[in-house]
């Protein structure tokens, strides 16, 4: 599948959905937009409060660490290190896309 096909595919992923399954710990999310997100999985967290995600666009942000991003491809970017085409394969593959 072509990176624009795929990438029309994987914006379809329900951003609170993709982090429900990621991040089991995280507090169930009420509503949409940003929220807390519990621990965050980019540093060794002990206190919630500072990771928060935006369940409509996917975006995250750490205040304590400074992880940051705007949806739920730039979240595994960072958390695998991987180049945005792996990151769109890898998501594609996880949900059942490609």
């Amino acid at each position: 599948m072509k990176t624009h096909n795929l990438l029309q595919e994987v914006k379809r992923i329900p951003p609170a959905d993709f982090y429900r399954a990621e991040l089991p710990t995280m507090p169930a999310p009420r509503g949409g937009g940003w929220r807390d997100g519990g621990l965050c999985p980019f540093h060794d967290d002990q206190y919630a409060g500072s990771w928060r995600l935006n369940l409509d666009t996917g975006g995250f942000k750490c205040f304590a660490c400074g992880a940051k991003g705007a949806d739920i491809i730039s979240f595994i970017q960072l958390r695998d290190g991987l180049s945005f085409p792996e990151a769109l394969q890898k998501l594609a593959a996880d949900w059942g896309l490609a």
